[in-house]
């Protein structure tokens, strides 16, 4: 399996790079009043809204530093009912591919609410790298909040 490395804070993160649809540097964004801190706007992506949620301001609770690493991800997010909807995933050090086999990848030793995205690590020489499920990256409120582009 080939995974997207990012941090967030000080820590050290990886997503799964078959859920990734492209990776952007960062981009103007539209402001959206009201909506949570870990959503930093909405990105204009081919034409179409795309929300775009802060990974450090959710795993970390920082804001992602404007770095020429920080990427937007766009993901395919599994919405309900079997929709799948872009969301743009700010990320610090959004650069580097590892390629890891599943017998690599060491269980989760902690389980705390609210950390559901959180998923199995893997070491990369002397660091720790936490996998984070795109399925479960926004709480239970953000994915209420998500509107699939064809439902009216």
């Amino acid at each position: 399996m080939l995974y997207l490395t990012f941090k967030a804070g000080e820590n050290e993160y990886a997503l799964e790079i078959s859920r990734v649809i492209q990776i952007l540097p960062r981009a103007k964004l539209r402001a959206y009043p009201a909506a949570p801190a870990y959503i930093s706007g909405i990105l204009n992506f081919h034409g179409k809204p795309v929300v775009v949620v802060d990974l450090s301001r959710l795993l970390d609770n920082t804001r992602s530093k404007g770095l020429m690493s920080t990427r937007i991800i766009v993901a395919e997010y599994p919405g309900h009912g079997g929709r799948e909807i872009r969301l743009g995933l700010m990320a610090e050090n959004a650069t580097t591919v590892i390629k890891k086999d599943r017998l690599e990848l060491i269980d989760n030793v902690l389980k705390t609410p609210g950390a559901d995205c959180l998923g199995k690590m893997f070491r990369d020489g002397e660091r720790l790298v936490q996998l984070v499920k795109v399925e479960e990256i926004v709480p239970a409120e953000f994915e209420n909040m998500l509107v699939a582009p064809d439902a009216h």
